[in-house]
């Protein structure tokens, strides 16, 4: 069976972090061309330079996602260096600051909504241009499951994740008639590097392991749904959100 990713031109915000970097590696394995983006061109590099080294294509753009300017460029490199784009997942984004309300600072609320909601929009809106003249293209939005349920320690968070997750259904439609699926998957906790200290144990008290659907995903399984989001199997879903969690992290 052909491979379907096998030069899939992929763009992926925030491509260096903890499971931007595993969706980059995920998908460069299958023979995609990926490009990752982020403000820290260093970490980027390092990140790229990883995945290269197993003969894979990827290529670091440095790129603030809050900026459309800088969004722009990115996409029109991407589109010069291999000549469309296939997918974008629109990865970037973060909780920031953990505050009550009455502590969030108008700066803060606005900080949070640009990296975790208007940067999804600007690069949709750049990466959908193109992909509305090539008539096809997938879109992958990480929004969290803080965007689902209440989320009172990072409202700010929550209400720009609940706000992806709506902008993904809009877009859906809009872009449904040039073969553009538009997709959100929403992890809850995560066991990146950077979560550590808030993962659970991994045994019970009585030493038995926990069993795996009770227990926090590793980014490889947010990666494997990516995966499994811009490929042919998945043609007939568009504008739909896929929780990743925990069983027991009620949503």
């Amino acid at each position: 069976m052909d491979n379907p990713h096998k030069d899939q031109v992929v763009i992926i915000t925030g491509g260096a972090g903890g499971i931007g970097s595993q969706m980059a590696s995920t998908f460069a394995n299958q023979g995609a061309r990926v490009v990752i983006a982020g403000r820290d061109e260093d970490k980027l590099k390092k990140t790229a330079s990883h995945i290269a080294g197993k003969n894979n294509t990827c290529l670091p753009i440095p790129c603030d996602v809050t900026d459309p300017d800088q969004v722009e460029h990115l996409v029109a490199d991407t589109v010069e260096q291999f000549g469309r784009i296939d997918v974008l997942v629109n990865n970037a984004g973060g909780a920031m600051f953990v505050k009550p309300p009455e502590k969030l600072r108008p700066e803060q609320w606005r900080a949070a909504i640009d990296l975790n909601l208007n940067s999804v929009f600007y690069c949709s809106a750049a990466a959908g241009q193109r992909m509305i003249q090539q008539n096809s293209g997938r879109i992958i939005n990480i929004s969290s499951v803080a965007g689902v349920k209440n989320s009172p320690s990072f409202v700010h968070y929550g209400a720009a994740k609940a706000g992806v997750i709506n902008l993904t259904k809009s877009m859906a439609v809009c872009w449904g008639p040039h073969n553009i699926n538009i997709n959100c998957i929403a992890p809850g906790l995560t066991a990146t590097e950077g979560v550590a200290q808030w993962l659970p144990a991994k045994n019970r008290e009585d030493g038995s392991p926990v069993p795996p659907l009770e227990y926090p995903p590793d980014p490889q399984n947010v990666a494997d749904l990516a995966l499994f989001l811009a490929a042919p199997g998945s043609a007939r879903i568009s504008g739909e959100i896929f929780p990743i969690r925990a069983l027991n992290e009620i949503v």
